[in-house]
């Protein structure tokens, strides 16, 4: 299913941020992705006004063509007489499910947001690629919406655009994940070559510790 897909995607970008951030011991934890879930929650449930500011202004660097469509979420004003659009017996455009929906969608990119700030903190690079990620992410949901409410003929289209968004996004976790891979040889041979250095020395330091324990013995107390 789609909708599982774009979940997944969003789940593995934030245990890919949060990785590389964690190879960093001294970089600012990042939110697991069950936090990140709480965290969406909680602006659902509370809906602060900043939230909506933070989302715009996420949308405008990672995906400003779709800044003008956050307000078309909500619920219009109801009208009398005004048609319900129902999908295998399931209303589907009620108020109700308008204003979760947008809170949602304002939820999730408020999180992203703070993500991506966290992590720019850290790795400019690794930030740059999960933006332009959750950017993706972000146009997929759209597409997602279209295809819910479109008539059958349109819907191979705009699966085509989900797919190419998809395509899109696996590169770039490639490249995130390619740089995670340059980093652990990195420290690989970092390691090696600690190890051989201390093989190499290995009489220096054995003389070096008994000294230092002789030493202690004769030292008075």
């Amino acid at each position: 299913m789609v909708g599982r897909r774009i979940g997944f995607a969003l789940i593995l970008t934030g245990a890919i941020a949060s990785l590389a951030v964690a190879q960093d011991p001294n970089a600012q934890e990042m939110p697991n992705p069950q936090a990140m879930q709480m965290q969406m929650q909680r602006l659902m449930q509370e809906r602060p006004r900043e939230a909506e500011a933070a989302a715009r202004a996420f949308l405008m660097l990672v995906a400003p063509n779709l800044v003008g469509t956050l307000d078309s979420l909500k619920p219009a004003p109801e009208a009398p007489n005004q048609p319900i659009l129902i999908i295998d017996g399931i209303p589907q455009n009620t108020p109700d499910q308008a204003l979760g929906q947008y809170w949602s969608e304002v939820a999730q990119l408020t999180v992203q947001f703070d993500m991506v700030e966290k992590l720019s903190q850290r790795d400019s690079v690794r930030a740059q690629l999960v933006g332009k990620m959750f950017g993706l992410e972000a146009n997929a949901r759209a597409q997602q919406r279209a295809y819910r409410i479109a008539a059958e003929a349109r819907r191979p289209a705009i699966r085509g655009k989900i797919e190419a968004l998809i395509t899109q996004h696996f590169d770039l976790e490639n490249q995130l994940r390619a740089r995670e891979i340059a980093d652990i040889e990195r420290r690989l041979a970092e390691v090696r070559a600690e190890s051989q250095r201390r093989i190499d020395k290995r009489a220096e330091f054995i003389k070096f510790a008994v000294d230092d324990i002789i030493r202690d013995a004769i030292r008075p107390h």
